[in-house]
């Protein structure tokens, strides 16, 4: 006959498990409820707006060639267009959801890690629904997610996160039962489980390459034992890691016809200095985590050139110190040792030596917030449950509650491309990039022309090469009516590069207004070379003008 005790402990476990999904998706509402309504933003645009490939979901094969690597990003962002076109209230929806199915998922890892050999004799396994509480509270709360949220593309890192998480559980949901010595048919289930969502993180974004890295990491931290370690059971993991390079390489990957940003200013960042600007950055990661104030879209970092660059040699001898300090507190505190190591793993496919663009960037640090936060939450109980737990509850709320109203003001800033920008402009006055979008949404959604040209000045003030804002100061000149000077910015363009075929079609617009047909049927030509498809009312037009 069953135990009545027994019975009513796993009844008051699924109720406090059941309570913690509701406060989290509750708490993940209300900081997020002023965000349905914000605008699309950058890379949006070529990725949703304009882009072709997603506009048909039954078209897998355009959804796969457009990123083959993220298959699985785009074709939620297909399943979005297909039912909502371009209601931005549907994406937002959808990137929220994919939020707190994270949320879920890193307060289910924390409790299972409680119970490896590892983790379940120790003192803080007693308060193992209070912390795993806590972790999920601080990862759905942290105003450094917003970007990973509220900036639509970005659901790649959410998602790529989410089935990274869910993999992660999963295996060791499998380990756990193995412990256990429970049916060989339920382990098996969790572990194919874990190798499916493996192989979805690796078709959602890149970063998932990291995930049999953690897997070996969370083997020897939690669930070696004194006389084994099982270092065979993720090597299946190891091969699913290849999907990422080797889609890369049989693909050639990502279409940059479609996705490169039009003449962007880009430093020429070698292999050795970004990884040298990269240590800086990462105690910049680290700074934002502890104090998340003044986050910045477009950060204006300075390059680490050389290796006697001070700034970064301290952050390289601060970054050393807390190796050393993980390793030395393993023994006794591999919670919070594991969540170091976790978090400098998790930064390694962008935060490296291969140059990305953007030498900083906060969505990047989306999935290494799970370790912040079992970090953050693991610390605290060791320095504040000496004096009682209701000072620790005390201290948390504090902190989540900062976390909660930085998270809400911060997504106001989102709203739309003008209050995006400003707010960049703000922070990063040197960035040519951030005036000439502020400058595109003051004249195309604004229809401020003044503000907009002034901006544009302003940015090819910053970098006289910009192609995009002598295009778009062009555009403004069109429509003042003032042909020759927005030829004269077209040709400007054109001189720094030739490859844009909008430009060539601005630039042909701009003859017919001027009554100059041949030199517009030229441009029309070089712009379809280039991939760009003219507008059919203005080629009737033309046509009929020129008499063709």
């Amino acid at each position: 006959m069953p135990n009545p005790s027994i019975k009513n402990v796993h009844f008051e476990a699924s109720y406090i498990k059941l309570l913690t999904i509701i406060s989290l998706c509750c708490l993940g509402f209300i900081v997020y409820s002023d965000t349905s309504l914000n605008a699309f933003h950058f890379d949006d645009y070529p990725s949703i707006v304009t882009n072709s490939s997603i506009k048909n979901l039954a078209n897998l094969k355009a959804i796969w060639n457009f990123w083959p690597t993220r298959f699985i990003t785009y074709l939620s962002i297909a399943f979005n267009y297909h039912f909502h076109q371009l209601d931005v209230r549907s994406y937002h929806l959808f990137n929220l959801v994919v939020h707190l199915g994270s949320a879920i998922l890193a307060w289910w890892f924390v409790i299972l890690t409680f119970s490896t050999p590892g983790m379940k004799d120790k003192k803080i396994t007693q308060q193992v629904y209070f912390i795993s509480f806590f972790v999920g509270l601080v990862f759905v709360t942290h105003p450094i997610q917003t970007q990973g949220v509220t900036y639509i593309i970005q659901r790649a890192t959410s998602m790529a996160s989410l089935f990274y998480l869910a993999s992660l559980s999963l295996y060791v949901k499998s380990r756990l039962l193995q412990c256990e010595k429970s049916t060989s048919g339920l382990r098996r289930f969790y572990y194919c489980g874990s190798l499916i969502t493996a192989i979805m993180a690796m078709f959602t974004k890149e970063i998932a390459i990291t995930l049999p890295l953690v897997i070996w990491l969370y083997e020897f931290s939690f669930l070696r034992t004194k006389t084994s370690f099982n270092w065979r059971r993720p090597i299946p993991f190891l091969y699913i890691m290849l999907i990422v390079p080797l889609t890369m390489l049989f693909t050639k990957t990502v279409n940059f016809g479609e996705m490169r940003r039009l003449a962007e200013p880009s430093p020429n960042i070698s292999p050795l200095h970004y990884l040298l600007t990269q240590f800086r950055v990462i105690v910049t990661y680290i700074r934002l985590l502890f104090v998340p104030l003044n986050q910045n879209l477009d950060y204006d970092y300075p390059i680490a050139r050389t290796l006697l660059d001070l700034p970064m040699l301290a952050s390289l001898l601060f970054l050393v110190s807390i190796f050393i300090f993980a390793i030395r507190i393993f023994r006794n505190h591999r919670l919070i040792s594991f969540s170091i190591f976790w978090f400098f793993l998790t930064l390694l496919p962008e935060s490296s030596i291969i140059p990305i663009k953007d030498v900083i960037s906060e969505h990047r640090l989306y999935l290494p917030m799970v370790a912040y936060s079992i970090f953050l939450v693991s610390t605290m109980y060791y320095f504040l449950v000496k004096h009682a737990l209701k000072s620790m509850l005390i201290v948390m709320i504090m902190i989540i509650t900062c976390y909660s109203l930085l998270t809400y003001a911060r997504n106001a800033v989102w709203r739309d491309e003008v209050t995006l920008w400003s707010d960049v402009i703000r922070k990063s006055p040197r960035k040519a990039e951030a005036y000439n979008n502020r400058g595109a949404a003051l004249y195309l959604d604004a229809g401020n022309f003044d503000q907009a040209l002034s901006d544009f000045n302003k940015a090819i003030e910053i970098y006289p090469r910009y192609v995009d804002a002598y295009s778009n100061r062009g555009n403004v000149y069109a429509d003042k009516l003032n042909f020759d000077q927005a030829l004269s910015d077209y040709n400007k363009a054109i001189g720094i590069d030739h490859n844009f075929g909008h430009v060539y079609y601005n630039r042909a617009v701009a003859y017919f207004e001027k009554q100059e047909y041949n030199k517009s049927w030229e441009d029309i030509h070089k712009a379809e070379e280039l991939g760009f498809k003219a507008n059919t009312e203005f080629l009737k037009k033309l046509k009929e003008a020129s008499g063709r």
